[in-house]
């Protein structure tokens, strides 16, 4: 493939994509990825690995939070009205940076517990086709364009769209708490009311075949 012709659209609705449309604008084919081409990719895109962010201490987070450049306006702010007599406003005011302080304190917290519960969750293998022949390769090595072969007790290495399945069923419980296996398509959707996780054709990193087989294409690694 012609390295000019390797630039991914990273914004493109993949759930909507006819097949010939998605192999055309992820540039792969029915066959797969050449090595050459997918070395190329790899060299692009970087590993298909999640990285942790540089730890920091627990109360340099919870401060910063309380000092960036909004929340020190507010506390500006409630000072004026407590020097104004009006201790109530102020209460208030500070209230509001309490809070705000606090709930984005959990959330960075909880987002950096999704990260690492999810690292333990990617396979070390992947099951791919290079060169038109089956491959098992490091999961590490996907790269976007990538067809990927899916069976049960596969778990899934990256974000991918189904381009073929055969009855294939996947726990998603990791992403949407739903404890009922999620009946996959390969169907192009358009129109369709339904947030990412619930979309049929699509299947995520960290979530596992549990019946039934299918082929995908891969659309997103790493971070």
């Amino acid at each position: 493939m012609n390295g000019a012709h390797n630039r991914l659209h990273d914004d493109l609705p993949w759930h909507e994509l006819p097949v010939p449309e998605l192999l055309d604008a992820l540039h792969t084919c029915g066959a797969g990825l050449t090595s050459a081409e997918a070395a190329t990719r790899l060299a692009r895109h970087g590993s298909n690995t999640i990285r942790a962010a540089a730890a920091k201490p627990l109360y340099l987070k919870l401060l910063a939070d309380f000092s960036h450049p909004m929340a020190l306006l507010l506390w500006g702010g409630g000072t004026m009205a407590w020097l104004g007599g009006t201790p109530e406003l102020a209460v208030a005011i500070w209230s509001v940076v309490f809070i705000n302080a606090v709930f984005s304190f959990w959330q960075e917290f909880r987002a950096g517990q999704a990260v690492e519960a999810l690292q333990k969750l990617l396979p070390a293998q992947a099951t791919v086709l290079r060169d038109g022949a089956e491959r098992q390769i490091p999961a590490r090595e996907l790269v976007p364009g990538d067809l990927v072969l899916v069976k049960p007790g596969d778990r899934i290495s990256a974000d991918a769209r189904l381009i073929e399945e055969w009855d294939l069923r996947v726990d998603q419980s990791t992403l949407s708490g739903e404890a009922h296996p999620a009946r996959k398509s390969a169907d192009p959707l358009s129109g369709q009311p339904l947030s990412r996780t619930e979309l049929p054709n699509l299947i995520f990193a960290g979530t596992s075949a549990v019946a039934g087989t299918g082929r995908a294409i891969i659309c997103a690694t790493g971070m």
